[in-house]
């Protein structure tokens, strides 16, 4: 019966076996499986797919392989929307949809990929508005150009593209609107002045009729206000500062051939100058100097800082802005640092010689009692050398030398600012506990921390010249002795060492500082007096020891650069700031125009009139019109204003006028005078519809003018209600030539266009 027991569990362990087998060879890994997990870990996605869609296709039944197949496919369509939508972000839209298809044979119904799609489709109709916008840009139509970038902002405010162009725009108008006016270069053209007790305003009349410039006058100027002034060949513009300055005038420019001119009172300031308002991020510079500075040698009217962000706003007049600039620029200079390069080196050195016999220098007695522990005085009245106890201290052979040298070495690298000091503790801190008792008896301990080793502590200051000065402190301490108090609290005797001097170094030079020597030399002897004197027989009866311990600190120190001072250029150290009364960023002269200085012929008209250039063989720029005579009401016509120069023009500022109730300007268009040769030009206009006034700028980019017989601007007007005549008029018209030398400008007659109903 027991032979069957063990055969029934030998047949169990068997069964068992075989199915522990059965189950291993069933989660054995496939190697073709490995090998298409490994493919998809690795990214080679399209291989992988590839070998499992070879064993999904050779064992249909097997459920791994299909799932294996669907998360690898999976995985593919993620990683190629990924790549899309980085590709459309970027602007490559052809790209990113080849991405998109061919995540969508991986995943057909992704509604991830229908979205990329139709993301795809409106960033292209973006692309397209984007197109336009940025021509309109380019033409200076900011309007049109921010009208049509804001729809596709609103509809992808990431469009990188929209955002873009929308900073250009923005950065256009803020340097538009920030830009004050300026009189048109041609204003520095030589004019000969002769007027003598003449009012004010003959003399503008006549710069007025001369040079085109026009002028407004506050109604607070005398009427009677005189002056008189005599130059020849000077630049127009210096001209009209001094007579204003002589006459305690000022002048505010409106546009490039218009001023406004009224009393130099703080009231009429105030109504007048515009003020400007200006951050200053400071970087390196204190705000609480800059702002002292600004205040002090400017007058600034309104300075605030903010020390948190170092921001300086300023606000006053445009000249006291620019020269604020130049201010804050001299002292907002990067702080210069300087990486030092230490060396500290202790080298100890020590002699031991212990040497001799120490005898016993001490003999104790003690009674002792008969019977018991105590001592009584019967023991004493019977004491004897049986009753007394001896007690002598060893005897001791000292046999001992002992030599060492120590070098101890730190090597630190410290980067430190200007002016700023830099701290190095090499070493330990040790605690020493204090006691304070209360009047109550209260007992209470504290601890307090003592820096022992090595500190040193540079503050450099780095000169213009690249050298840098640098006070130097070294202290070096040691524990030399423990010490237990009374109360059994531990204190510690500290030697230390100290140096402090003031170095004067060039960028990458060494200096060493040596000579902290500590020699301690200590000798010891315990003899027997009497023989222990005795010569040479005398080590016999004592014992010497001699200690000789000798300490020095080298410290060695190389600063070398890592951002110097850099001295300020000349031009921005030294600059014209006007009078005490008054701001500039130039000084008051009249200058010498170069076109007519020194030449025949440059002479004033008698009788206090202006001559705006009269040379002899003076150039001279010839203007016409050319356009219909008549037109019906409520009919778009076309005026084009033509011009003739023999010398080569750089830029032609003009003035148009009009009836305003008889016409409206639609359009203005460029000519081709300009554009000769494919030269690019900057053009500009204004149209104030309501005076009937037109303003219009061109200007020629490139080192050549133009020169000959073109059109220089056209005019489309739509004509409103009927008059016989209406006049279109040039009353103004300043040619600015390259190079020296000035063009006589003759106006042509009014262009007259009769409206019928």
């Amino acid at each position: 019966m027991q032979n069957k027991v063990v055969i029934s569990r030998v047949a169990q362990s068997l069964v068992l076996l075989g199915i522990l087998a059965l189950v291993s060879c069933a989660r054995q890994p496939d190697p073709r499986q490995q090998e298409a997990t490994s493919l998809v870990n690795s990214g080679n996605y399209e291989q992988a797919i590839a070998k499992l869609e070879e064993l999904v296709a050779a064992a249909p039944e097997d459920s791994r392989y299909r799932l294996d197949l669907v998360n690898a496919r999976s995985k593919y369509a993620n990683r190629l929307i990924a790549t899309a939508d980085s590709e459309r972000v970027a602007g490559r839209l052809g790209e990113s949809k080849k991405f998109y298809l061919k995540a969508q044979e991986m995943d057909p119904g992704s509604a991830r990929i229908r979205q990329g799609f139709e993301e795809v489709r409106r960033d292209e109709r973006h692309a397209e508005v984007l197109k336009v916008a940025r021509a309109t840009f380019e033409k200076g139509d900011l309007d049109g150009a921010s009208g049509r970038v804001q729809p596709v902002l609103a509809e992808n405010p990431l469009n990188i593209q929209a955002l873009e162009l929308k900073g250009q725009i923005d950065d256009k108008r803020a340097r538009a609107l920030m830009a004050s006016p300026q009189l048109e270069s041609a204003f520095r053209q030589p004019v000969n002045l002769e007027f003598r007790d003449a009012t004010v305003r003959v003399v503008f009349d006549a710069l007025s009729r001369s040079t085109g410039i026009n002028y407004i006058l506050d109604k607070d100027i005398r009427p009677d206000l005189k002056t008189t002034i005599s130059t020849k060949a000077s630049p127009l513009e210096d001209a009209i500062d001094l007579i204003l300055m002589t006459n305690q005038l000022e002048k505010k420019v409106l546009n490039q051939n218009t001023i406004l001119i009224y009393p130099a009172t703080q009231q009429k300031l105030k109504e007048y100058q515009d003020l400007v308002v200006k951050g200053f991020y400071l970087t390196s510079g204190d705000v609480k100097q800059v702002q002292t500075v600004l205040k002090s040698m400017l007058k600034i009217r309104e300075v605030s800082i903010d020390e948190k962000l170092r921001l300086v706003v300023v606000r006053d007049t445009p000249e006291a802005v620019r020269l604020a600039e130049k201010l804050v620029a001299m002292h907002d200079l990067g702080d210069s640092e300087v990486m030092l390069e230490l060396e500290v080196l202790e080298v100890r050195r020590s002699r031991l010689l212990d040497l001799g016999i120490q005898w016993p220098d001490q003999l104790t007695l003690t009674p002792l009692p008969s019977s018991g522990t105590t001592l009584t005085l019967n023991d004493l009245r019977n004491i004897s050398s049986d009753r007394i106890g001896a007690s002598v201290a060893s005897t001791i052979v000292n046999l001992k030398k002992q030599d060492g040298d120590v070098n101890i070495l730190a090597n630190p690298r410290i980067r430190a600012k200007n002016r700023e000091k830099a701290r190095i503790l090499i070493g330990e801190r040790v605690p020493v506990i204090t006691s304070n008792a209360t009047a109550t008896g209260l007992i209470s301990q504290s601890v307090q921390y003592l820096d022992v080793g090595l500190k040193l502590e540079i503050e450099p200051d780095i000169q213009l010249d690249r050298e840098v000065s640098m006070k130097v402190s070294l202290e070096v301490s040691a524990i030399t002795r423990e010490i237990t108090t009374s109360t059994g609290l531990l204190t510690y005797q500290i030697g230390t060492r100290n140096a402090a001097t003031t170095l004067m170094l060039k960028d990458g030079d060494t200096q060493i500082l040596a000579g902290l020597i500590n020699d301690e030399d200590r000798r010891t002897a315990n003899r027997i007096p009497g023989l222990g004197d005795i010569p040479l027989v005398g080590r016999l009866f004592g014992s010497q020891r001699d200690d000789n311990q000798k300490t020095e600190i080298v410290l060695s120190i190389t600063p070398r650069l890592v951002r110097g001072l850099a001295r300020p250029e000349a031009m921005a150290s030294e600059f014209w700031s006007g009078t005490e009364s008054k701001l500039s960023t130039r000084p008051i002269s009249l200058g010498i125009a170069p076109s007519i200085a020194g030449k025949p012929g440059a002479s004033p008209v008698a009788g206090g009139a202006v001559d705006a250039g009269a040379v002899q063989g003076l150039s001279q720029a010839l203007f016409s019109w050319r356009g219909p005579g008549a037109v019906k009401v409520g009919e778009e016509f076309k005026v084009d204003l033509l011009v003739k120069s023999d010398r080569p023009l750089r830029s032609l500022p003009l003035q148009l006028s009009f009836d305003p109730a008889t016409l409206e300007v639609v359009r203005i268009e460029e000519g081709e005078f300009f554009k000769s040769g494919g030269v690019t030009t900057n053009f500009a206009h204004n149209i104030d519809q309501t005076n009937g006034r037109v303003f219009i700028g061109v200007n020629r980019t490139g080192a050549e003018g133009a020169r000959g017989e073109g059109g220089l601007v056209s005019v489309v007007f739509k004509s409103k209600m009927a008059k016989p005549n209406s006049e279109i008029r040039l009353i103004a018209a300043t040619p600015v030539t390259f190079g020296t030398g000035a063009v006589a400008v003759t106006l042509p007659k009014p262009q007259v266009v009769s409206v019928n109903q």
